[in-house]
């Protein structure tokens, strides 16, 4: 039995060699296959960082697919697309420059056809266009990005060097600590990095594609303010006379208002509760107050959905603002913005971000994967006093007001319940109450 396994398995092996004219070749290969025809190139657009190319593919069955191979930071790559696709894109371009290509047929055995050059000049790619704004703020620092019309994803590479002697040296020669990566793929973003010691240093920014073409570094000094999450437990519903929200048939036992600072910001149901705040329909805008049992003065607020819940819909908040208070009366003042006593200031006005953007009426419209990451992930709002005069003034009262939900913006009412994870204010406690 043995001796009969092995002479099978000879015989195989030979058999293999006679197909593919060399030892242990290619079975996808095939003997006596006719070089493919060339191909006729009918087309070049000119894209952000590259080219597609049109090509009509004549009538041979020899042809497996189409290759163009060029010169790519000084590699030479290719692209390659099936003989049922007529057009290629070659990208990764980071220059102005006149680029060729070579665009050539294949057949099975990865042998090509004679070539045709084409050139042309990219417009302008996504990684030169693009720049950053660096600032401090409470707890580290912000990225603003802007100038990236085309939407390519792209990295934000923040560096720190807290040796201050170095300012002024080339950026090569200073001794860099690398702080983070984010991806974006926004034209226009403003991108948070937290947990940075609350020390003068310098730092520096710069954007990396996928193709690993870099810009030029942004370098400023920066002294990331001092902050802290506000203590949870200090916090009450105020239950003011004028807050203007109305409860579910169940939400004292199932969702009452204590779950937005209950540290869960979870929509899973355990021990017979709900763990998110919601309402019955209420008029918009709607508000609630929340007595944070310090006085502070609030860096951002950062906010949860129902998490995974029907996102970008429905009663999730669309629409948001934020006042603050030291000695609310809960008198209604009807010349005042939504009739608010005397007492309350404004932080800032926001919206739930969506990094693909909304539609130009202001709906939705498609959800990116990156849209739905950062809908699960929560909101970052930054109290402003560059925005909003009072964005830092002492407060001990905070009043969330809902002016839409996802649902009441889009189906146009006035009127709407509201589902609402967590809300978790950050800053400087300037004194304690209990």
């Amino acid at each position: 039995m043995k001796k009969i396994c092995i002479l099978l398995g000879a015989a195989v092996l030979v058999a293999a060699c006679d197909l593919s004219g060399n030892e242990f070749g290619r079975l996808d290969q095939t003997n006596n296959v006719p070089a493919p025809s060339p191909v006729t190139v009918t087309g070049v657009r000119p894209i952000n960082g590259g080219a597609v190319i049109k090509v009509s593919i004549p009538d041979d069955e020899n042809i497996k697919g189409i290759i163009a191979t060029y010169e790519r930071g000084g590699e030479t790559v290719n692209a390659k697309v099936s003989r049922y696709v007529d057009s290629l894109t070659v990208v990764g371009f980071a220059d102005q420059a006149e680029h060729v290509v070579q665009v050539a047929s294949f057949n099975v055995n990865e042998e090509q056809s004679s070539s045709v050059a084409v050139r042309f000049t990219p417009l302008p790619a996504a990684i030169t266009t693009v720049s950053a704004e660096l600032a401090q703020t409470f707890g580290g620092l912000k990225v603003r990005v802007h100038g990236n019309e085309s939407h390519a994803d792209m990295a934000v590479c923040i560096l720190r060097d807290a040796n201050m002697d170095d300012y002024g040296k080339p950026v090569s020669q200073m001794r860099w600590v690398e702080v983070t990566t984010l991806f974006t793929s926004s034209n226009d973003i403003t991108l948070v990095r937290r947990g940075i010691e609350a020390e003068e240093a310098i730092f520096g920014v710069y954007f990396r594609d996928h193709w690993g073409n870099m810009t030029d570094t942004t370098i400023a000094i920066l002294h990331p303010l001092e902050e802290v999450q506000l203590e949870k437990t200090k916090f009450r519903n105020a239950a003011l006379a004028d807050d203007n929200w109305v409860a579910g048939s169940t939400t004292n036992t199932y969702y009452p208002i204590e779950r937005l600072w209950d540290g869960s910001g979870s929509s899973a149901y355990a021990d017979g509760k709900y763990w998110f705040f919601a309402t019955g329909d209420s008029p918009l805008p709607m508000w609630f107050t929340i007595d944070l049992g310090v006085q502070a003065r609030l860096s951002r607020i950062a906010t949860l959905p129902r998490i995974g819940y029907v996102i970008w819909q429905g009663a999730h908040p669309r629409d948001f603002e934020f006042w603050g208070s030291l000695a609310p009366t809960g008198e209604s003042v009807p010349a005042n913005e939504h009739g608010f006593d005397d007492s309350w200031f404004l932080l800032g006005r926001f919206q739930q971000f969506k990094p693909s953007g909304y539609a130009e009426d202001g709906t939705v419209g498609t959800i990116t994967a990156e849209d739905s990451d950062y809908f699960n992930a929560g909101n970052d709002f930054e109290m402003d006093p560059d925005i909003e005069a009072h964005a830092n003034d002492p407060l001990r009262y905070l009043r969330v007001v809902i002016v839409d939900t996802f649902g009441s913006y889009e189906l146009k009412l006035n009127t709407y319940s509201l589902q609402f994870g967590e809300v978790t204010p950050y800053g400087q406690v300037l004194e304690s109450y209990r």
